[in-house]
């Protein structure tokens, strides 16, 4: 008996998740509207920056935050360096700016505009995974309440200049929640925790309970969460200097570890050193969870700016905190409100969390929708210039929009028509090849379009007009 045999299956080489191909109408389409945006932002006066798209990993990292890092696109080159696919601009843009003016005394005021590729891994939001492009402006050398206007105009006229009709510019201040913590007197790494989970902050008092706690695993929070040896060990060295902390706790490793026990990779003094930190690490419970109070307050303010704003004033006063960061978001906003591309479209949000370290200040997203479709966002970030080896900090901000979600927004893709300039060029027959191959080089040398009718039977269709020869 013969078996039959099983055919061969072909296995084909398939495109990565996130990875997007253009066809040609989609392509011209994608091209026509990154035209038409940089012409608009190109009106404010902001100049074309052109970055790599592959930079060394710590640019990008330096200050981030932990959701960026995770999805970065990362890998050693041949080099032995450690690079990036970049997966935002900014950064990039600070870098650019600190080589060419860092020196100065006096930082220059630049504006530059850019467009292109980014890429991100992010298993969570499919939108946002693999490779897309963004379209932004950076505004560098100003700290002006009229920066902040000027920015926050030109990204709400992005999506205005496509006709795009449901979207919203939600808004927040970190400098104001920032002057709200100063009265309870948190440390930096404290501050970051709380500012990172402002939109889970925001869900009620059962999110502020798991915040909590969520801190306390982290060591955010001093002794809660820790094993109780730790906790006894906390309060062994609580107030000794690190010196003589590290020998208390090498003595409690002598004594309770056996000669035996594996120690993994670390050494003794590597185990020692970590430990301290994790004992030291954390703030007081009772200053974190005020603090994680108080910016619940803030976070359940969302809306108008005429309601919303005197309810952020009330918390800040009651609070004893500084008034200025408040005080100038609401001048900010009466600057705004009467621009066409803002008037209406304005919402106070204190629980937006831009998911990058490196804000202060305003930040704002960009949404569309009854279920707020992000279409871009940006923000103040003066420290980043200091944390990627600065002098000084740098006073700027800026936005970018994701060019494939606004062209998924428009009302209407335009589709592509046949280009009514192209001339389909057929022989007549096969004796009329060269004669075809001539007459499309005369229609290109005057700067035509020719396209040549290598299928035969006149089967192009992009084109407005045919000629046979």
């Amino acid at each position: 008996m013969i078996s039959a045999v099983s055919p061969v299956r072909p296995n084909p080489v398939r495109r990565l998740p996130g990875m997007r191909d253009f066809d040609a109408g989609s392509f011209r389409h994608k091209q026509e509207v990154e035209r038409r945006l940089v012409n608009f932002i190109g009106r404010f006066g902001y100049s074309t920056l052109e970055v790599p798209v592959l930079e060394t990993t710590e640019l990008f990292l330096r200050k981030s935050g932990g959701d960026l890092a995770s999805q970065m696109y990362s890998f050693v080159d041949p080099g032995s360096n450690s690079v990036s696919l970049r997966p935002e601009f900014t950064s990039a843009i600070m870098r650019h700016y600190l080589e060419t003016h860092g020196d100065g005394e006096e930082p220059p005021l630049v504006r530059w505009q850019y467009c292109g590729p980014v890429f991100r891994y992010d298993t969570g939001s499919a939108a946002n995974t693999g490779q897309f492009t963004q379209i932004g402006a950076e505004l560098v050398g100003s700290n002006s309440i009229l920066a902040d206007a000027e920015l926050l105009t030109l990204a709400a006229g992005i999506p205005a200049q496509l006709g795009i009709p449901d979207y919203r510019v939600r808004l927040a201040d970190l400098d104001v929640l920032d002057s709200v913590l100063d009265t309870v007197g948190l440390s930096d790494r404290a501050r970051e925790f709380i500012v990172a989970n402002m939109n889970r902050i925001g869900e009620g008092s059962n999110s502020l309970a798991s915040t909590l706690k969520r801190a306390a695993e982290l060591h955010v929070v001093s002794g809660i969460g820790l094993p109780e040896d730790e906790k006894h060990l906390a309060v062994a060295v609580d107030g000794l200097p690190d010196g003589l902390a590290r020998s208390v706790l090498a003595g409690f490793m002598r004594w309770n570890t056996s000669p035996d026990m594996p120690l993994g990779r670390r050494s003794p003094d590597e185990i020692v050193d970590r430990l301290l930190r994790k004992l030291r690490g954390g703030d007081a419970s009772d200053a974190v969870e005020r603090g994680l109070a108080l910016a619940g307050q803030l976070a359940g303010i969302k809306g108008d700016p005429a309601h919303a704003l005197p309810q952020a004033q009330s918390i800040v006063a009651a609070a004893g905190a500084d008034t200025q960061a408040i005080d100038r978001l609401m001048d900010l906003t009466a600057l705004i409100s009467d621009d066409p591309a803002v008037s209406g479209r304005l919402e106070i949000d204190f629980s937006l969390a831009r998911g990058i370290a490196y804000y202060n200040g305003i930040i704002f997203d960009i949404v569309r929708g009854a279920t707020a479709v992000p279409l871009g966002g940006g923000g103040r970030y003066d420290a980043l210039a200091r944390a990627l080896g600065g002098a000084s900090p740098v006073p700027a901000l800026g936005f970018a929009c994701t060019l494939e979600a606004l062209l998924v927004a428009m009302p209407s893709a335009d589709k592509p028509h046949p280009d009514p300039d192209a001339v389909l060029v057929s022989p007549g027959g096969d004796d009329s090849n060269a004669a075809a191959l001539r007459a499309a080089a005369d229609i290109r040398d005057q700067g035509g379009v020719a396209v040549l009718d290598v299928g035969g039977n006149g089967t192009h269709t992009v084109c407005g007009r045919t000629v046979t020869v």
